[in-house]
């Protein structure tokens, strides 16, 4: 818990929100803002708050993704988080996600800058992954990053997961929370 609260308050994290992940943040809560409902946008700027801080943490000397730190841009990080984005939605409100016509993935095709086709075949992919879900996210974020996609690694695969599920699990009252709120406004 000390160790977490450390690297949240670590002057690397700081400057990876600023530098990095703020202009792609500031794009798609803008964008977010312009054609999402109330309950969308309490549910997807919660999301969003989390892949960046777990980006940060994900790219960090520590984390599962260290061997692309160097690679990130701001460009490459909004990227990044359009992939999480569209993967944990998709952990979060699968039923959702399996509505073709939802307005989830119109919407998060209007964040990611996709078109809503793009989003749907991530989706599949990711229900039909050989291997699993999170290997293939790692995947995408290797090609955000303009890095070749790794050849399969079970250490990392369960490195990657065991850190991003369990990260995001922590996230789950909160959007409990925020849907509830959104619920009774």
């Amino acid at each position: 818990m000390l160790s977490g609260l450390l690297y949240w308050l670590s002057p690397a994290r700081r400057r990876f929100m600023r530098r990095l992940a703020k202009p792609g943040l500031d794009a798609m809560r803008a964008r977010l803002a312009e054609k999402g409902s109330p309950r969308a946008i309490r549910f997807i700027a919660t999301i969003l708050g989390a892949n960046a801080d777990f980006l940060a943490y994900a790219l960090s000397s520590h984390g599962p993704l260290k061997m692309y730190c160097d690679r990130a841009t701001p460009e490459r990080v909004s990227a990044c988080i359009a992939t999480m984005l569209i993967y944990s939605v998709n952990l979060f409100a699968r039923d959702e996600m399996t509505n073709n016509k939802s307005e989830m993935i119109a919407l998060l095709a209007h964040l990611a800058g996709l078109k809503p086709t793009q989003v749907m075949l991530r989706r599949d992919a990711l229900r039909k992954a050989p291997r699993s879900e999170e290997w293939m996210v790692l995947t995408w974020l290797a090609k955000d990053l303009g890095a070749e996609a790794p050849k399969y690694d079970a250490g990392l695969e369960r490195l990657f997961g065991y850190n991003y599920l369990s990260y995001i699990a922590q996230y789950r009252p909160a959007l409990e929370r925020a849907m509830a709120a959104a619920d009774t406004a």
